[in-house]
């Protein structure tokens, strides 16, 4: 008798999931319904979140892309001293003379299409295998130097004419390659070499150029493109604690910042920024404590089945009220 009960309960709390899908099948419509012992909020289309997971470039999304870059770029202007106090920073109009930072070089994986793309024109490991620093040779090169680089200093003084990288390598081989080994015996010979070995070395004189863009560099903003070639000079190899560091001097450099408020420039947004227009910002529902209840006996009930239930077309009913119905 009870398995005959539990059966008659599956097929009356299953039947109004059932017979909505059928209304949507063959009307072709939602029907609303309006429960009066919960509180339902319709948030407007002008919410992004829905739009940003679908990856829609909508007008809101636009202005949102472009309050996120003016608030940031309007935020360096100003110092956090602590305690919720912040201090508006002098703007310097001149052109910076000096840049000093390091950039940590981290492998930039390629997504899934471009890499099918490239391995069907034959060039799976060059699609696969980038890095922040990107290094052009000179001739073939038996190691891949950009692939070793940890991090990468910059120096750089228009006042004196200074442009130097100093390049990172760890002293320790690497278990997974077997090619890490052989390269550390080359920056070792690097350390103490004269001028003739120095020739003949092939890191020393296998590059050409280095660029990189620069992303949560230490003292340099984000988005940043360096670019270092014209002649490069070999300044020395040395080891410091579990690194070898190379230095590298440059005649010439390009620095390119980005300036995304500029490039995802938003009218509407800045008109409402000109006018000093309100901020309207949807609440967050998700956040709010909601609660249901049985509308038959009152009583309080799972917020996720009676959620299913009214999106089905179907009443707000506890369990133990379809029991007692199916009993009677």
């Amino acid at each position: 008798m009870g398995k005959i009960r539990d059966f008659l309960f599956k097929i009356i709390y299953n039947l109004p999931f059932g017979m909505k899908g059928a209304d949507k099948e063959i009307l072709g419509s939602t029907r609303e319904s309006a429960i009066d012992n919960s509180v339902v909020q319709e948030v407007s289309d002008e919410r992004v979140a829905k739009h940003l997971l679908k990856g829609e470039v909508t007008k809101e999304v636009e202005e949102l892309r472009y309050r996120t870059y003016k608030v940031e770029n309007e935020a360096k202007g100003y110092e956090y001293l602590g305690n919720g106090v912040a201090v508006k920073k002098e703007r310097q109009n001149a052109p910076k003379t000096k840049h000093k930072f390091t950039q940590e070089n981290k492998n930039l994986c390629a997504s899934v299409s471009s890499a099918l793309e490239e391995n069907g024109n034959g060039n799976y490991d060059e699609a696969i295998d980038k890095y922040t620093i990107e290094i052009n040779y000179n001739r073939l090169c038996k190691f891949r130097i950009d692939k070793r680089i940890t991090y990468v200093d910059v120096l750089i003084d228009d006042t004196k004419g200074i442009v130097e990288t100093t390049l990172h390598f760890n002293s320790e081989p690497d278990v997974y390659d077997v090619a890490s080994m052989p390269f550390i015996n080359e920056l070792k010979k690097l350390v103490n070499a004269n001028e003739s070995e120095i020739d003949k070395n092939e890191i020393a004189t296998v590059i050409r150029d280095l660029s990189f863009c620069t992303y949560k560099a230490n003292n340099e903003e984000d988005f940043v493109t360096y670019s270092f070639s014209g002649e490069m000079k070999f300044e020395g190899v040395r080891q410091f604690g579990y690194e070898y560091l190379m230095k590298l001097s440059w005649e010439e450099y390009v620095r390119l910042p980005l300036n995304l408020e500029a490039k995802y420039y938003s009218k509407s947004m800045a008109e409402k920024y000109e006018n000093k227009e309100r901020k309207n910002v949807a609440i967050p529902i998700a956040n709010i404590e909601r609660k249901r209840y049985c509308s038959i006996c009152g009583s309080e009930m799972n917020n996720y089945d009676a959620d299913i239930q009214e999106a089905n077309g179907g009443e707000v009913i506890c369990t133990n009220c379809i029991e007692s119905v199916m009993k009677k």
